[in-house]
């Protein structure tokens, strides 16, 4: 029996990796494009200390640029540790990280099971609410987004905060068990509800006080004790919160509409997310849902009902002491919902991401509820009493076993863009930025007309959508209608023409005709918004080079490989010594390398794959680091499906381009039917069918 518990742990451990087993090679997703793929600062360890200083670093998109320095740090480790965007890195780190809270959570739960007495199988139950925590099936809505570990380092500030509180009681003359909870702030700023948090503990299990004392006269010298005792963590956390957001960039944009609706909305989301704990089925990595406008809509009073029932379940659970875990629990669920539940409207209404922080306690409350019921029917039934405890396990066993496996599957959704995105548009069809990126999946494949089909009915629900329009324009383009494609450029930059992609993309489409200095201007303002977009930088050194503006490609060239040193794209530009190296100009009356590439795209979409490859290999005859022509190829070789030539073209334009969206999904495509031709024994050497 010594034996069992640590074999449970290795068991539980072998369990959490092989459901997240194939989740290492998923793509990046959603903000992950900003954060990780086309952000130059976190491709050098050295800008650690400007991430402290400077939130801009954060993304190379002005509105997301909030103040989490933690969270760069970490990318910039598992940028240099993977060796570039290698998505395994950072997949490993992330489930790291879950393993580790895992840990922490379980000795937290620990202390709070035995802080109420509980029975002596109190550390199993603490192990399977850790267990549960990391396996749930809706937190791989979580782990499978790179930039929402935001989130996990955040929990862990909690987490941290508790252990040291707890087991560390010399640590509390001092108040140094907050130090977690700053820490973790520095990645999400939600750490600052351990305050909240403490205080509930300290109610429950260190004044033994139930809710219902709360409100007698009696208790209210214990009340107004844990409280004074509390009121550090509350002033750090009020500090630290304005101290973190305070230093957001000011072009930061929550989005959110009116704030009652939102408030009233968010009841009907708590119903949602607890209904995701009980039965994760029919996740959303990114939901249709609107705003309720109305206060007696039954999905509000359905919400309202749901909130009451919660508060009315934590009521009574702690009048009894052995109950007062499952009460902290759902009190956590409450709390830690709170900061994306108030009158400050989100710009999404709901994430199924954001039941993260809740499910630990709702994790916790499950556990201890069932734990109690099995030891209450022991001592009412003892012929049921050897049973009880195995009877718990197996049903823990079978709930964990399921979300394990449902992690699994759920996984492969996360696999590509073309997967989540597909599955977006089942589960949220009225979702126009799912309609939108699935669309980019098919045009990634050249798959112009579905492209712009999606393109079209995203229009119907977000009709002033600015990245809605970039991507209509470039679909247009490639369809054969410069005219059409150049409105929608100008419509995006009216739109929003803060946004970097507006003018970084038109300066792309500007550039392809020769309208250089045109392209120049747009080119200049996205870096000004932008500074670590990757993508605008390097179409800027092209501009520049192609006027000779030597002095500022000097200037631009030098000043991203500061940030990034060893950017080979960048570096091209110079030679042993340090000078500016120009591209050799065309002859006179020859193509530029944009002409190649546009008519390499010509005949692609004319069917003409061969010629489609001749065009672009002429493109880097004048243009040897043109990634545009090596994807051109790679989606060309794919069509003739030679899986091997488009590989090696998809990966010649990644290693020119890391961040080039386009080339990567080509690879995907390529390497993945590679794979299916493989296994079933029909590749030859050349791979022609």
């Amino acid at each position: 029996m010594s034996r069992a518990f640590p074999v449970a742990c290795v068991i539980a451990l072998a369990t959490l990796v092989g459901a997240y087993s194939n989740s290492f090679d998923n793509e990046f997703h959603f903000d992950d494009s900003h954060v990780i793929q086309t952000n130059l600062y976190i491709r050098n360890l050295g800008n650690v200390p400007l991430f402290f200083r400077d939130a801009t670093t954060f993304s190379s998109l002005p509105a997301n640029a909030g103040y989490r320095p933690l969270v760069s740090t970490t990318l910039a480790l598992d940028y240099w540790m993977g060796g570039g965007l290698n998505t395994r890195a950072f997949h490993t780190s992330q489930l790291v990280m879950l393993a580790a809270l895992g840990v922490m959570l379980f000795f937290v739960v620990l202390c709070v099971l035995n802080a109420a007495h509980a029975p002596p199988w109190g550390r199993w139950a603490a192990l399977a609410t850790a267990t549960l925590f990391c396996m749930h099936t809706t937190n791989t809505e979580t782990i499978n987004l790179i930039h929402v570990r935001s989130e996990l380092l955040s929990l862990m500030g909690i987490a941290g905060s508790f252990l040291l509180y707890i087991y560390r009681p010399g640590s509390r003359r001092w108040h140094l068990y907050l130090i977690p909870m700053v820490i973790g702030a520095f990645a999400k700023t939600p750490a600052v509800m351990f305050a909240p948090l403490l205080l509930v503990y300290r109610v429950l299990f260190e004044e033994r006080l139930s809710l219902p004392d709360l409100f007698a006269r009696r208790s209210w010298p214990r009340v107004r004790g844990a409280v004074l005792r509390s009121l550090p963590a509350f002033i750090v956390g009020a500090v630290t919160f304005f101290g973190v957001t305070s230093m957001d960039a000011p072009t930061v944009d929550l989005g959110g509409g009116n704030r009652w609706h939102y408030l009233q909305t968010q009841a009907f989301a708590w119903l949602h997310y607890g209904r995701l704990f009980l039965l994760p089925a029919g996740l959303s990595a990114d939901t249709d849902w609107r705003l309720i406008t109305q206060w007696y809509d039954t999905r509000v009073i359905a919400g309202c009902a749901f909130v009451a029932l919660l508060v009315r379940l934590a009521w009574v659970s702690s009048k009894t002491p052995a109950l007062r875990p499952a009460a902290f629990g759902i009190l956590w669920f409450c709390i830690t919902l709170l900061p994306a539940s108030s009158i400050i409207p989100l710009a999404e209404v709901s994430n199924d991401h954001r039941a993260f922080f809740a499910f630990a306690g709702l994790a916790l409350a499950a556990v201890a509820g069932a734990a109690h019921l099995a030891a209450w029917s022991a001592e009412r039934w003892p012929a049921f009493a050897p049973a009880a405890p195995r009877f718990l396990a197996a049903l823990l066993c079978i709930v964990i076993g399921g979300n394990a496996i449902g992690t699994y599957q759920r996984n492969k959704v996360f696999r590509s863009g073309e997967t989540l995105w597909r599955d977006v548009t089942e589960k949220s069809p009225t979702n126009g930025r799912g309609l939108m990126n699935y669309g980019l999946t098919q045009m990634a494949q050249a798959r112009y007309d579905e492209a712009k089909d999606l393109f079209d009915r995203a229009a119907a629900f977000n009709p002033n959508y600015a990245t809605l329009e970039i991507n209509l324009a470039i679909v247009t383009d490639r369809l054969g209608q410069p005219d059409v494609a150049e409105r929608h450029f100008k419509r995006a930059l009216e739109l929003n023409e803060s946004n970097p992609a507006s003018h970084s993309f038109y300066a792309g489409w500007l550039l392809e005709r020769g309208r250089v200095d045109e392209a120049i201007a747009h080119l200049e303002r996205a870096v000004e918004l932008a500074p670590g977009n990757l993508d605008a930088r390097y179409k800027l050194m092209t501009a520049y080079a192609m006027r000779t503006r030597v002095a500022e490609l000097r200037t631009l060239v030098m000043e991203t490989l500061r940030i990034a040193p060893g950017d080979e794209q960048a570096g091209r530009y110079l030679d042993e010594r340090g000078d500016i190296v120009l591209p050799a100009p065309p002859q006179v009356g020859a193509l530029t390398a944009a002409d190649w590439i546009n008519t390499s795209l010509n005949r692609y979409n004319a069917g003409d794959f061969q010629g489609s490859i001749a065009a672009a290999r002429e493109a880097l005859g004048v243009d040897l680091g043109s990634a545009e022509a090596y994807n051109n190829i790679a989606a060309a070789y794919a069509s003739l499906k030679q899986w091997d030539a488009a590989i090696e073209a998809a990966n010649q334009a990644l290693r020119l381009k890391p961040d080039y969206t386009l080339a990567r999904n080509n690879l995907l495509w390529a390497q993945r039917e590679k794979q299916k031709a493989d296994s079933a024994g029909r590749v030859r050497d050349q791979g022609v069918h």
